[in-house]
């Protein structure tokens, strides 16, 4: 698939943008992400709502299909049925939710994905650094370990493409750079932390020796983290996430966990927001091309992250 890249821009940039009213007519936006209840997509939602509300003459309709892609397929025809101008989604599942996008895009209704894009050509897709962030949480923890030991990964479904590329990222890093420090474990955490407290559990039970473990989102981080305190482990294996979320920044503040890539979720949903109101201006129904937008990451460990001010904690 085609891919244009974009650089990210500033929130406030983007919300003086966003000021002018688009017309008399009000148009409706559905947001889908995979479930309303986490704290990145909270945040990605307060950015949308923020921009939207400063344009005027925009609705907008949050669905919560509970991580289940079947549940976001119908909610998309929902979406699609009623007539919606636009739909900003984050696909649980990228090869079953192209499908609907290419529906969507053929009734006149641009699509902009968050963080997972999709097969098919649509408006947008803002995403993380997935990749290149990955890359950079295994330099640090190579770096941190010398070039050698035992570390372990907490994986994201296979369906879900940002934590597929945050896992190539970092494995690509270690083959580079570190072919001495060995990838002992690797489980499918389905983004969720009991589920991680279980894997973390059933990683030390096989590893006397365990490191370090990256998990490639921060609610698994965090379970890594509750077992291997719950096993007086803690100490001596370094946990890392992914996301910036600001429960795991408090954690790694208490030394908990050891860092995260953080994005500012708000700035990447406000992004969203802004590309959709130039698509509704624009009026253009087809694209040949997708419009990447990638939000650059920022390392965030005990020592930097305190660079973080508490506006962008989200």
């Amino acid at each position: 698939m085609a891919k244009t890249k974009l650089m990210a821009l500033p929130l406030a940039l983007f919300l003086l943008c966003a000021g002018m009213t688009l017309s008399a007519q009000t148009w409706k936006i559905g947001y889908l992400p995979s479930t309303v209840g986490q704290a990145l997509t909270k945040a990605w939602g307060t950015g949308i709502d923020t921009t939207l509300k400063a344009a005027g003459n925009v609705q907008l309709q949050a669905l919560d299909a509970q991580m289940k892609a079947e549940t976001q397929v119908s909610m998309m025809d929902d979406f699609i049925n009623q007539g919606y101008n636009l739909i900003i989604l984050q696909p649980i599942d990228a090869a079953a939710l192209t499908a609907s996008v290419k529906k969507a895009e053929s009734k006149g209704i641009p699509v902009i994905t968050l963080n997972t894009d999709t097969l098919a050509p649509h408006f947008a897709c803002v995403t993380m650094d997935d990749y290149g962030a990955g890359y950079l949480v295994g330099e640090s923890i190579g770096k941190t370990l010398k070039g050698a030991g035992n570390v372990a990964l907490i994986q994201s479904p296979p369906g879900a493409l940002a934590g597929v590329e945050r896992e190539k990222g970092f494995r690509a890093s270690m083959a580079k750079l570190y072919p001495n420090i060995k990838i002992v474990g690797a489980q499918n955490g389905e983004w969720n932390k009991d589920k991680a407290i279980a894997i973390m559990n059933s990683f030390m039970q096989v590893n006397s020796q365990l490191d370090a473990v990256f998990a490639v989102n921060d609610n698994m981080a965090e379970g890594a983290a509750i077992a291997a305190e719950s096993a007086g482990r803690l100490k001596n294996i370094m946990i890392w996430g992914f996301n910036g979320q600001m429960s795991t920044l408090a954690q790694i503040e208490s030394g908990k966990v050891f860092g995260t890539a953080y994005t500012n979720a708000y700035d990447q949903g406000a992004i969203a927001a802004k590309l959709a109101l130039e698509a509704l201006k624009a009026g253009t129904k087809t694209f040949a091309k997708t419009q990447v937008v990638t939000v650059k990451p920022f390392l965030a460990t005990k020592e930097t992250v305190g660079q973080i001010p508490a506006a962008s904690r989200w």
